[in-house]
């Protein structure tokens, strides 16, 4: 019976002997891509995140946007590399997450940043309104519509004929004024309960004498007197000025 016959061997002694593992599939090159085990995290993915976060100091400092900078530069590195690893690295949306955290921050801070240089830009254009129609009413002798330009507070300091009177005082020392303007260098400072505060120099010009006076004058150049401003229902005021001397009582 052939089934029961026994396997022939071969005689042939240059005949190589069969391969135990011939007959079993080959390994793929590209085994486990694809698959989503043991799959490393991009490290720039990791980093464009954390740096994402970390631009919030931008609203501590302009500086701090390059943190942002970096986070979408990180990303974008990642992203990258994350293309080109044929599927042994993940973090493609720790990638999207960090440039967009980058992106909306830095822009956020950027458009903040704006607001307040437009903002303050035209809080400079009216302080400067303030005092040239100052000295136009002083030059004029208007000092009921001068009075007006101050702030409820110094009123209540100096009355309107105390005023009056240190204005008629500082001008026969230092002459007539011809004009005022801010010698546009601000410093601008909230209070703490959010009322704009402002402070510069008001440049006071004064007119040339057109009669010899007994009394001392000074050089009648520009003189710069330290004002500082408040805005009140969106009009700004002035609060103090160097020009007058609180009243001994």
């Amino acid at each position: 019976m052939p089934e029961l016959e026994p396997p022939r061997k071969t005689t042939d002694p240059t005949s190589e002997p069969p391969d135990p593992i011939a007959n079993l599939h080959k390994m793929s090159t590209t085994a486990g891509v694809g698959s989503q085990d043991y799959v490393a995290i991009n490290n720039a993915a990791i980093v464009s995140v954390i740096l994402g976060l970390c631009t919030a100091l931008a609203f501590l400092g302009i500086p701090f946007l390059m943190v942002g900078a970096a986070g979408i530069v990180s990303g974008i590195i990642a992203i990258v590399q994350i293309r080109h690893s044929n599927g042994t690295q993940g973090g493609m949306g720790l990638a999207i997450l960090g440039i967009l955290l980058s992106l909306a921050i830095a822009g956020s801070v950027a458009t903040a940043n704006i607001l307040d240089w437009q903002r303050q830009r035209e809080d400079k254009a009216e302080i400067n309104k303030v005092l040239e129609q100052l000295g136009q009413y002083v030059a004029s002798e208007q000092y009921d519509k001068a009075y007006q330009l101050f702030s409820p507070d110094f009123q209540a300091i100096f009355k309107f004929q105390v005023f009056h009177d240190q204005l008629q005082v500082n001008q026969q020392f230092l002459g007539k004024i011809d004009g005022m303007t801010s010698n546009d260098a601000f410093l601008f400072l909230p209070t703490a309960e959010g009322v704009p505060t402002a402070q510069t120099q008001a440049l006071v010009r004064f007119k040339e004498p057109t009669t010899q006076t007994t009394q001392p004058t000074l050089p009648r150049d520009a003189r710069r007197v330290p004002t500082a401003l408040f805005k009140t229902n969106g009009v700004w005021r002035i609060a103090n000025m160097e020009f007058f001397r609180k009243p001994t009582p």
